[in-house]
């Protein structure tokens, strides 16, 4: 049995799935781990779907969709396709083809799925080498898993540990048809330089260089899943989920217990629960500076630091994980009768209403006026209902523990000239529905993306 053969099977014996979704592109690759798992699919009890994306970049596209549904026909696979209109980023079209790809594979995967990949040896040298001339750590360069959590469901790729002849071999005693992609030959694209111009030359000096760097990549993931291991440990013993923000965190860390531990284990437990949280993580210089301003004289209450996809911001001496923030500004004015929820883009938060007995606005109060939503903040004192005294808005911001960046993101929600509710915080007394008085309670949230544009 070919090694090909072997780990196919091997995982296989070992899923823990109740279906299979193969990324079929059409290559040669593809096809055969969709052939060979559609030869152990009887013994094994293997309910199999293919997906496809045809991302029209190439004349041939549909073409090679076609070529998929008359495979799969043959095969009794159901295929789901899509057609996706790829947008150019700063990165290039290859990679906003990966990101549109993989981010409609998350929205098929269900937690009972498996998403099957058929990367293979050489795909894991290339990405090693890549990361390594990018300046990857250690986490970068163990590149890809055979294994992994994928949305809600998984990621596997059986292949990792098989060569590109192996797989070749296999598709030629199978007959197989493929297509072969000619944008693989583009040696413009980084990873096809790598391909046909940079490992065939350093083959030719080291001939078991694949298994060397695969071998290398082995033992680094090996010490990055013992450095997990700690940060773990470390951010069970931290983490604190009892003081959540009003508009969304991801939790948040006493700065005095973080920084009992030497640098190096910080920048470990923050990367580790960046991970969790399944954000990007920043660069070096991103945690450089952020370790500048913990340990830095004075300057705990002012930490922050911001990248793609999260921030971390200190209040109160925590250091809390943030979805990206919006920018700040100061949106129109805006009327809103309550009846639907409102999305409100400028500042990242939502309001909807419901009616409640004894609690929120008075309805004999609404009647047919619409809610002023104003971020002026012209009013200064509200005195909450249920409360003997008025206080200051600041006063209210403070006892309530609203940090600084989420202050300016709150309307002041006004009926007429009157200041009626803070959402989230206070309805103002004169305005509160009582006992069995029904009344509108206005609900805010956070509407952040956690992506930076």
């Amino acid at each position: 049995m070919s090694k090909f053969d072997t780990e196919v099977e091997r995982f296989v014996k070992h899923k823990n799935a109740r279906r299979l979704l193969v990324a079929l592109s059409g290559g040669i690759d593809s096809v055969s781990l969709l052939y060979k798992l559609c030869e152990l699919r009887t013994d094994y009890d293997l309910s199999i779907v293919a997906l496809h994306v045809d991302h029209q970049i190439q004349p041939e596209s549909e073409q090679w969709t076609k070529h998929c549904q008359a495979q799969c026909d043959e095969l009794k696979v159901p295929l789901k396709t899509i057609k996706l209109n790829v947008q150019k980023s700063d990165h290039g079209q290859e990679a906003a083809a990966r990101k549109a790809r993989y981010d409609w594979f998350h929205s098929q995967v269900t937690p009972a799925d498996v998403l099957v990949i058929a990367h293979h040896m050489g795909d894991q040298i290339e990405t090693v080498l890549l990361r390594l001339f990018r300046g990857s750590g250690l986490l970068g360069l163990g590149a890809m898993h055979e294994i992994r959590q994928f949305g809600v469901g998984w990621m596997a790729r059986p292949l990792l540990g098989v060569s590109k002849e192996e797989i070749i071999a296999y598709a030629r005693k199978k007959d197989l048809r493929y297509i072969e992609d000619p944008s693989n030959r583009d040696i413009h694209i980084d990873r096809n330089f790598v391909r046909h111009e940079v490992l065939p030359l350093i083959r030719l000096r080291w001939p078991s260089v694949d298994q060397t760097i695969f071998r290398s990549s082995g033992h680094l993931k090996t010490i990055q899943s013992s450095l997990d291991k700690g940060a773990q440990a470390d951010l069970k013993m931290f983490l604190c989920l009892g003081k959540p923000t009003l508009l969304g965190d991801y939790g948040c860390i006493r700065i005095g217990d973080l920084i009992k531990l030497d640098q190096t284990r910080i920048v470990d437990v923050l990367r580790y629960w960046i991970r969790c949280e399944g954000l990007t993580l920043p660069s070096s210089g991103k945690m450089n500076e952020l370790m500048r301003q913990i340990f830095g004289n004075g300057t705990i209450g002012r930490v922050g630091v911001r990248w793609k996809e999260g921030e971390f911001r200190a209040y109160r001496g925590f250091l809390y994980l943030l979805p990206v923030q919006p920018k700040l500004c100061n949106p129109a004015t805006q009327f809103w009768q309550g009846l639907d929820a409102l999305s409100i883009k400028e500042v990242g938060v939502a309001l909807s209403a419901h009616c409640r007995r004894g609690s929120g606005i008075s309805l004999c109060f609404i009647k047919d006026s619409p809610f002023i939503l104003d971020w002026q903040h012209k009013a200064r004192v509200i005195r909450p209902s249920r409360s003997h005294h008025s206080r200051t808005i600041k006063n209210l911001f403070q006892e309530s523990g609203i940090p600084s960046w989420e202050r300016c993101r709150l309307p002041y929600v006004y009926l007429g000239d009157d200041l009626v509710c803070i959402p989230g915080l206070a309805v103002e007394n004169a305005y509160a529905a009582s006992g069995a008085e029904f009344g509108l309670e206005i609900s805010i949230s956070g509407t952040q993306t956690g992506h930076l544009d």
